[in-house]
């Protein structure tokens, strides 16, 4: 498979923002998973698929964090351009959710943080 990384030395609160020119599952992993990623073995991560546009995850803890941006798989390869940055900690930011976030995910948003997602994502892409 191929794909784009890039790492980030991030403290907790900092957010990270990969801005999409299409749809593509992006992972956020720590560098010990990103290891795990690379060596094709189980791992966990932050993230999932997104729609084109902008995507922000803030982290929830200090560490050196290896944003993936996947560029389709073998059989159907994506021409995916995408660009990361590290912005400072901002209080009011939330994490954008995957399209395919598991229902408990999307349950757990409160209704504000809901409908300010369903805008945002309708806009951006």
């Amino acid at each position: 498979m191929k794909f784009l990384h890039q790492k980030f030395q991030g403290k907790k609160k900092e957010i990270v923002e990969v801005e999409l020119s299409k749809p593509a599952r992006v992972k956020f992993m720590t560098a010990s998973e990103f290891k795990r990623y690379t060596g094709a073995r189980t791992h966990t991560f932050f993230g999932g698929m997104f729609a084109k546009g902008k995507v922000r995850f803030v982290l929830p803890f200090d560490s050196v964090w290896t944003v993936v941006v996947e560029k389709g798989t073998a059989s159907a390869p994506l021409d995916v351009k995408a660009s990361c940055s590290l912005k400072p900690a901002d209080r009011d930011a939330r994490s954008t959710v995957a399209i395919d976030a598991p229902n408990h995910v999307l349950a757990a948003l409160d209704e504000a943080e809901a409908e300010a997602l369903s805008e945002g994502s309708q806009s951006e892409g």
